[in-house]
């Protein structure tokens, strides 16, 4: 396959770094765009940015990963949240179409009926998860594609994936994590690299999952973890989560299988 460029947004998250760095790895020219850095630093959700930025960089692919993900924040903010998780992704489809894949998450779920497969109706219990919901609808009605991701984790010098967060937390004391949230968590560098396989093939799945090798509970994660790392695991604690935007099982189940064990994926975490 003879490269290609491909326009990816949002890369200044913790995603972003692993995807760039796996866009160059498979041999493809990565065009970086973000509020605060990339190629391009853009607010993309500004009137005519999205056209400005396409006949800038003149992308053959695009890879959107930019979303507001904060669950807090888009509570407080659902207008915000709904330009940034389904505005912004169906202007990007309306140029580009199946050239578009589309970053989504297990949020989109309410935790009723795991697992869950990519043709599973969503039911959203939060902001964040209703706009991601509405995000996907819309790139799908302009030919794009939507790839859902599950909990990630991985290094990361900002501190912003699952593990790297807990490694911090670790270092200050007792660490609750939740016995009845399940997820099926996967490390960012295999999801990035799954990514840029599908990203190139405009005529593979509208919508597909690419869920982790296990699904585990956020105390089990903590868990495996601390011993795959040497940490203090007494320092864990288990509790419920009671909190009603949050799904208790948002496991996902695809065709796509990692290549890796969840174990592996730890120790390089």
């Amino acid at each position: 396959m003879a490269p290609l460029r491909i326009l990816v947004t949002g890369t200044a998250g913790f995603l972003g770094g692993h995807v760039l760095a796996a866009v160059r790895a498979a041999g493809h020219t990565p065009l970086a765009t973000s509020r605060r850095a990339g190629d391009i630093q853009v607010d993309l959700t500004a009137p005519g940015m999205v056209a400005a930025v396409a006949e800038a960089l003149r992308p053959d692919l695009v890879l959107h990963l930019a979303a507001m993900a904060r669950l807090t924040d888009c509570a407080r903010q659902p207008d915000l949240a709904a330009r940034v998780n389904a505005w912004l992704p169906e202007q990007l489809a309306e140029r580009f179409g199946a050239r578009l894949l589309m970053v989504s998450t297990d949020l989109v779920f309410d935790g009723n009926r795991a697992p869950y497969g990519p043709t599973d109706p969503v039911a959203p219990l939060s902001v964040y998860g209703a706009t991601k919901a509405d995000g996907e609808e819309r790139v799908r009605c302009h030919g794009g594609r939507v790839a859902r991701l599950p909990l990630l984790f991985g290094p990361d010098p900002s501190g912003r994936g699952a593990s790297a967060q807990l490694r911090a937390a670790l270092r200050s004391g007792p660490v609750m994590l939740f016995t009845n949230e399940y997820r099926t968590p996967l490390h960012a560098a295999d999801a990035a690299a799954a990514l840029v396989a599908e990203v190139v093939q405009p005529d593979g799945p509208p919508l597909l999952h690419l869920p982790g090798p296990e699904r585990v509970s956020r105390f089990q994660f903590g868990q495996r973890f601390a011993a795959a790392h040497g940490l203090d695991a007494a320092l864990l604690l288990p509790v419920e989560c009671q909190d009603p935007e949050r799904p208790r099982d948002a496991a996902l189940v695809g065709e796509w299988r990692a290549a890796r064990d969840l174990h592996a994926m730890l120790i390089d975490a």
